[in-house]
């Protein structure tokens, strides 16, 4: 038979924060009690990656984000804590969930527990009107409903001690709050722009060439040769007694040295013994780089 919640005990109060109507509720599961308790003592939270974006939402626009804890398979809610961060800005230095999520502050309110079967009459609008206790991790209450389960717990709060009860005021727990982290997404007008592209340059635009010194003009030598001269040019124009360099300058090579003349055999012309082969003529090694053409063989 389900069960009825708790009427209002003499001398309780209500909490302003749970009344307040920019408030929002959030439910978050836990798959151990442990984590709870780090929770607890670290004020720290860290949650799947799927509710990031409507808890940061919801902390960026409401009053109050409120998150009402309950630990898988234990039959009960476990208390509620206040947002105080965005996720992914924690103050603590220390994870205590080893890296499971982006950690986010928290403050908590109240802890104790409230079985579900005490509020199992309560059901979730927002969630195809199901009863609360079985609502998913990041699952989101009316108003109403957010505020019902809070005050019930601080209910039982009141039973166990009520001299020791205070009722949860939002100016006892107000702080700063810090501005909205900037996300590793670019916003939607960056993507837009087009990309930057570098100055055309005109096809018919010759390539860069790299300046060099001017060859210095031919001297002519002593004999009166221009052939000779440092720097004049061999047979159709290849270079013949000079070697350019880098900076200029140039070396001279050894002239070209006239053939021998053709050497015959005693007997006659031809090979020794007279045979009548053609003269042999011998060149000079090593070769001079070019010869003139008045130095060629017949």
């Amino acid at each position: 038979m389900p069960s009825i919640a708790l009427a209002e005990p003499r001398g309780f109060r209500r909490s302003p924060l749970l009344e307040d109507a920019r408030s929002r509720y959030f439910m978050i599961t836990s798959n151990n009690g442990e984590n709870v308790v780090k929770s607890v003592q670290h004020n720290v939270w860290a949650t799947q990656r799927k509710n990031e974006q409507k808890l940061n939402d919801a902390f960026r626009t409401s009053s109050s984000v409120i998150l009402i804890f309950a630990v898988n398979k234990s039959g009960a809610f476990q208390g509620y804590a206040r947002m105080r961060s965005y996720i992914g800005r924690s103050t603590c230095r220390s994870d205590p969930f080893r890296g499971f999520g982006r950690l986010f502050d928290v403050e908590w309110l109240r802890l104790h527990d409230l079985n579900l079967s005490e509020v199992q009459n309560l059901r979730n609008p927002l969630d195809d009107n199901r009863q609360v206790g079985y609502s998913r991790d990041g699952q989101e209450f009316p108003h109403s409903v957010g505020s019902e389960l809070c005050r019930q717990i601080d209910i039982r709060v009141f039973h166990e001690d009520p001299t020791s009860y205070e009722p949860v005021t939002d100016e006892q727990l107000s702080q700063p709050r810090e501005p909205e982290p900037i996300t590793d997404e670019l916003p939607a007008q960056l993507l837009a722009l087009p990309a930057p592209s570098l100055a055309p340059v005109p096809s018919n635009s010759p390539p860069p060439m790299l300046a060099l010194p001017a060859p210095e003009p031919a001297k002519p030598s002593e004999s009166g040769d221009p052939s000779k001269a440092l720097g004049a040019g061999g047979p159709c124009g290849s270079p013949n007694s000079a070697t350019s360099l880098g900076g200029g300058a140039a070396l001279p090579l050894p002239a070209a040295a006239p053939p021998a003349p053709p050497q015959q055999s005693p007997q006659g012309q031809g090979l020794p013994g007279g045979y009548g082969a053609p003269p042999v003529q011998y060149l000079p090694w090593p070769p001079p780089t070019s010869y003139p053409f008045s130095a060629l063989p017949p």
